[in-house]
């Protein structure tokens, strides 16, 4: 971070982050069934589903962002990598995340396209926690 408190450099490896990214998520998958499935990993601070519960288009699958209170339960979240959850394994990938006066934003090694549906590969992409 620079003197400001802003910013990430984009060359990784990632310092301790309470954020990540879960991918390969049914298109079933709920908001609500993200939290009761994490939040036995610990206190979840944030969660947000892309594209949300209440999306008018039908999408193959979704991507999710969940901040926790404690960066500790980032690494256990990392074990549920390749659980089966509805009927696709899991990918769950920590995500740096940059602390601004009013919103958090996080930046992750792998970037979805929601506009096509498909994980893009390891590119950084921005998640914007917080108003």
């Amino acid at each position: 971070m620079n003197s400001a408190g802003i910013g990430v450099p984009l060359g990784f490896p990632l310092g301790p982050t309470s954020v990540i990214q879960v991918t390969n998520l049914s298109s079933a998958v709920t908001s609500e069934q993200m939290r009761t499935l994490f939040g036995f990993l610990g206190d979840i601070e944030e969660l947000r589903l892309y594209p949300p519960d209440n999306a008018p288009l039908a999408f193959s699958s979704k991507v999710c962002y969940i901040k926790f209170r404690e960066a500790s339960s980032v690494g256990v979240a990392q074990h549920l990598t390749n659980t089966v959850f509805i009927d696709r394994a899991l990918i769950v990938v920590p995500c740096a995340e940059v602390m601004q006066p009013t919103r958090t934003v996080v930046m992750c090694k792998t970037t979805f396209d929601h506009r096509e549906n498909t994980v893009l590969g390891k590119r950084p992409c921005l998640i914007s926690f917080g108003s």
